[in-house]
């Protein structure tokens, strides 16, 4: 079969956005190496989740917040649960949103100089007239690209910087975990195993395999998608690596401008530029792919209409480009909005998470797709890890 790239090219344009960078590069500084274990356990999960989520909606050709619906229906907690994600979903994709757009200004103004409010509004402005267009299709080749040049840029710098890694001590090379680094490894968990991205997926992937038998769309999504985000995964690590390599742990200046100031002097003259672009490329996917993804979620959550020409649609989707937009605008403390977020995303996983489990061990899957016990052991391993990482941030936060 051949490998037709898209739907998982999305998800991995989705969660590699300024928040991913962000993220990786505070871990790098502060910790070196030693968090790159919570990147590789996240890909994992990611991959076990984002197949759940695929697999029931092509065997039952339904997107899944229109599963949730169903599997609720007649329960008590229907209701409650999907006003949860409506509110988590809808109004948490316009604060990721408000980041996406600032880390897109934040790293052409790096680039270029351009003024950041302008590439702010330029960015916004684009990601609105994709939705409004409705060219799907244009989405999913602008993603794929925009993934490609993050791939080639930290990547490589992450290739050029990996030598320094061997003047490092042991404490910031081997794998770790502590209290103190409990918070950046929720930030990394929750920056990678996004749950606005199993609803983005699961519709994604229903409509771009539509007419197909669900087994070839099963082998060929797994295919794509394996390759998508594990390459998204590299860049990640790639960033913690060139943070590590390139910046001190005592540094007094933020991580991300420690980072972007530490490659332009490792590489005079295009460091800079090439961060910059990098930046600008994470922010932009992610800018693009939130509110489509927000809106497939709130719109099925609530049945209305998830056809990306319907008004509904569209609707939903520009008040989380303009909720986003504004809220960039007014910050003065982007960087932390998105850490936060992202950790905020990695405790609402497990919620998310059990859902999905107990969809794909239902009947509204016929019996041939449901799960089996590998699946579930799988699924079971992801969801208590999250579980426990969860509980002892929010003891810690009590405590």
């Amino acid at each position: 079969m051949r490998l037709r790239l898209g739907p998982g090219a999305m998800v991995a344009a989705a969660f590699i956005g300024p928040g991913t960078i962000t993220a990786a590069s505070i871990a790098g500084v502060e910790t070196g190496v030693t968090l790159v274990w919570a990147i590789v356990f996240s890909v994992i999960a990611t991959l076990i989740l984002q197949e759940l989520a695929v697999r029931s909606a092509l065997a039952t050709d339904r997107d899944l917040s229109t599963l949730t619906r169903d599997f609720g229906a007649g329960r008590w907690w229907g209701a409650p649960l999907l006003m949860l994600i409506v509110i988590a979903i809808g109004v948490g994709n316009a604060a990721y949103q408000s980041g996406n757009l600032s880390g897109a200004g934040i790293g052409l103004n790096a680039a270029m100089g351009v003024n950041p409010k302008g590439v702010v509004l330029l960015s916004a402005a684009a990601a609105s007239g994709l939705i409004l267009a409705n060219r799907y299709r244009w989405l999913e080749r602008i993603l794929v690209g925009l993934v490609g040049v993050m791939a080639v840029l930290f990547i490589g710098l992450a290739v050029l910087a990996a030598p320094r890694l061997s003047a490092q001590p042991a404490e910031r090379l081997l794998p770790a975990f502590s209290s103190e680094s409990l918070h950046l490894v929720l930030a990394l968990i929750g920056t990678t195993v996004v749950p606005y991205n199993l609803f983005l997926h699961a519709t994604a992937a229903r409509r771009r395999w539509q007419g197909e038998s669900v087994a070839e769309a099963l082998q060929g999504t797994r295919r794509e998608s394996f390759l998508a985000i594990v390459i998204g995964g590299m860049i990640t690590v790639a960033v913690v690596v060139v943070a590590a390599a390139l910046v001190s742990a005592d540094t007094s200046e933020p991580a991300l401008p420690a980072v972007m100031m530490a490659i332009e002097g490792y590489l005079p003259g295009g460091g800079a530029i090439a961060v910059g672009i990098g930046l600008f490329a994470a922010g932009l996917t992610s800018a693009i792919a939130a509110p489509v993804a927000a809106s497939w979620a709130v719109c099925g959550a609530l049945g209305w209409s998830t056809e990306p020409g319907s008004r509904s649609f569209k609707a939903v989707a520009l008040l989380v480009v303009i909720a986003g937009t504004f809220f960039a605008i007014v910050t003065d403390q982007p960087a932390a909005l998105i850490v936060t977020a992202q950790v905020t995303n990695a405790l609402l996983l497990p919620l998310i998470a059990l859902l999905l489990v107990a969809i794909a061990n239902s009947r509204l899957l016929p019996d041939g797709y449901r799960n089996r016990g590998r699946q579930n052991a799988a699924a079971a391993w992801v969801l208590i890890t999250v579980c426990v990482l969860a509980i002892s941030k929010l003891i810690g936060a009590l405590g």
